[in-house]
This record gives structure tokens, C-alpha cells and sequence, in this order.
């Protein structure tokens, strides 16, 4: 009987890439390669285009929600002539999977856009290390019955 289940396909990671992670509405896990993507746009150089926050209604406090655990101290220092990287997703948007930090300090300073990539949809199939769908809930435990007896 054939199986169900995807095929199996191996994806190589160096320990010292950054992976980043995104979890949909769905509970469904994304994770993605950013060196892998920056990599990629090495060996296939494309314009750099902007990303204008404003234009998306991204706010601080939309970054801070977005990213509760992002440090503002490192954010006010990183440099922002380095493109952010985007893979498209599924349902029509784009992800941001390099680049929050700069993206922070852009809206924190006033600064209208910063530059980007948007990796292809075959590219984004690279970079996704692996999908993780959300896992069932279980039925709660009946605590009302009577413990067995050895």
C-alpha cells in the first residue's frame, strides 16, 4: 500500500546558520534557512528593493507584538544599508525571515524604508527546513474514575 506521507527530503544546515522560525494561524511551524536564502542571492544577484514599513501599518508596538522577545539595545546598532530578506508564503504574503532587528530600528527612527530581498517561490522551497504541522489536542484526562488496583 503506498504511503501518505511526503517524501522524505534532506536538507543540510550548517551549525552556524540562522534559522528562523514563524508559526501560522494554523499552529503549523515554518522554519527557514536565512543564511541558506542570503546565500542563494549570491549566486543569483537581483535588484535590492525597499520595504516601506508605513505602507504595511507596522508600528512599534505591531514589532513588539510580533516579536516580544527582540532586543532593543542591539536593534539601535545594527546596520541598515543590509537588506532584509522575505520569502513569499502560501496565502499570498510575504514573511519576513531575516532582519527584524533592522526593521525595528527603521520604524523606531523614523526612517521611511529599508532595502530587501523577496527569495522566489522555488527559493523559499529551499530555505524551508522543515514544516512541522500543529499537533492534534488531546482529550482531557477523566479523573473521575477509579484507580486501578495492582
Amino acid at each position: 500500500m503506498p504511503s501518505s506521507k511526503e517524501p522524505t527530503r534532506v536538507v543540510r544546515v550548517n551549525l552556524s546558520d540562522q534559522i528562523f522560525t514563524f508559526t501560522d494561524a494554523t499552529g503549523t511551524q515554518w522554519h527557514w534557512n536565512a543564511s541558506l536564502g542570503y546565500r542563494l542571492i549570491q549566486q543569483v544577484p537581483r535588484e535590492i528593493m525597499e520595504f516601506c514599513p508605513a505602507d504595511s501599518q507596522i508600528d512599534i508596538d505591531h514589532l513588539r507584538q510580533r516579536y516580544p522577545n527582540l532586543d532593543e539595545e542591539y536593534a539601535k546598532t545594527v546596520d541598515l544599508s543590509r537588506p532584509i530578506l522575505f520569502v513569499p508564503f502560501h496565502d499570498g504574503t510575504s514573511v519576513l525571515i531575516d532582519g527584524w532587528h533592522r526593521l525595528w530600528r527603521t520604524v523606531s527612527e523614523g526612517v521611511e524604508c529599508v532595502p530587501c530581498y523577496e527569495l522566489t517561490p522555488e527559493e523559499a522551497e529551499q530555505v524551508l527546513v522543515v514544516k512541522i504541522p500543529p499537533r492534534p489536542k488531546l482529550a482531557p484526562m477523566d479523573t473521575q474514575k477509579e484507580r486501578r488496583k495492582p
